[in-house]
Parts: C-alpha cells; sequence; structure tokens
C-alpha cells in the first residue's frame, strides 16, 4: 500500500501547475493558428443529432 501511495504522490508531484498548464495549452492554441467560432462548433456537435 505504502508502495501504491508513493507512487501515486510522485505521479501527482511532477505534474505541472494548472497556470504552467493553462498556459501551454494557450500556446499551442496560439501556434496553431486556427479559430473555430461556436456555431460550427454547436453545428458539428448537433449534426447527428435528429
Amino acid at each position: 500500500m505504502q508502495e501504491f501511495l508513493r507512487g501515486e504522490l510522485e505521479k501527482i508531484a511532477s505534474r505541472p501547475s494548472l497556470e504552467v498548464w493553462l498556459q501551454t495549452v494557450r500556446d499551442r492554441k496560439d501556434a496553431a493558428g486556427t479559430r473555430v467560432d461556436t456555431d460550427t462548433i454547436l453545428r458539428a456537435r448537433d449534426a447527428d443529432r435528429k
């Protein structure tokens, strides 16, 4: 049990903070250079709902 808990704590500790993770996501989105508007997203979501 202790080994399991230690492993889980090490995994948690190795993750980036929320702020770092969000900045990474924002940077990747900016680098991709694509934008999808809300209407397009909703139409795609609802396309198979009839």
